[in-house]
């Protein structure tokens, strides 16, 4: 079987008796995966703690492919077990076996940041972000507003299920069929001098409303919010106050979802 880039591609850092973080357990994940075809490869467990064992398996599996035995996942031994991985199981990225925290480096949190960079476009309540490996304050920042969007917790950490709903997402995306937002209302009033990520989806779905005036997505609400919040509210024959509550809140979700398409 030739061997592919793996998805998510190398990163660049060689793991190694010591390295520790998700791209160690995406290794670990795979490794265990194979053991279907090669069952003799010994299993490790998924800690993202690429130690004795984790190293011994991938030895096993570096003679078996024909590769340098050294234990280390550099860029022929990454790419050569997602190869034998998507052999068997099909092409993708998997989830990587273990929640990514920030302060996590490598492969899963670029692939994770380059999705949520692509998500910004359409859903600027996302500030933009550059995919850097780092998971830092400006990706849990964009995480963070990713996730209530679509009906997962703000948790800011690449769990299971953000990191399906995050593929899920992007890839509708990328077919020109974006998902509709499910973000729950405040549970406040939102007006003149309130802030935070609330506002800034407030902002965000505003500029998606035909003939209301645009806004700098910066989870402000000054008076510029407030002449859009109050045009909107005009257009859809509601209290025209400037201030939004659960009926002008649910009204915007419904216009902005509507042009999605």
């Amino acid at each position: 079987m030739a061997t592919i880039t793996a998805v998510p591609p190398y990163f660049g850092t060689v793991l190694q008796n010591g390295s520790k973080g998700p791209d160690s357990a995406q290794v670990q994940t795979w490794l265990n995966g194979i053991r279907k075809q090669w069952p003799q490869i010994q299993s490790v467990t998924v800690d993202g703690q690429y130690g004795g064992a984790t190293v011994q398996a991938v030895k096993q599996f570096q003679t078996m492919a024909g590769l340098t035995v050294d234990g280390m996942t550099g860029q022929s031994t990454w790419n050569a077990l997602y190869t034998q991985y998507a052999g068997i199981y099909g092409a993708g990225e998997i989830y990587p076996g273990i929640v990514a925290a920030p302060g996590a480096k490598g492969a899963v949190v670029k692939s994770m940041q380059q999705k949520l960079a692509a998500l910004s476009k359409v859903y600027t309540g996302i500030q933009t972000i550059s995919a850097d490996g780092v998971f830092g304050g400006g990706t849990s920042a964009a995480l963070r507003r990713f996730q209530p969007q679509f009906g997962l917790t703000a948790d800011t950490l690449l769990g299971k299920n953000t990191f399906a709903g995050l593929a899920k997402v992007y890839e509708a995306v990328r077919a020109g069929n974006p998902p509709k937002v499910v973000t729950r209302y405040a549970g406040y009033v939102m007006q003149q001098g309130s802030s935070g990520d609330w506002v800034r989806f407030l902002q965000s779905y505003l500029n998606g409303v035909a003939g209301v005036p645009q806004l700098t997505v910066d989870g402000n609400f000054g008076s510029g919010t407030k002449k859009s919040v109050v045009a909107f509210q005009g257009q859809q024959g509601l209290t025209a106050d400037g201030k939004v509550g659960t009926a002008t809140w649910s009204r915007l979700i419904t216009v902005f979802n509507q042009q999605l398409g």
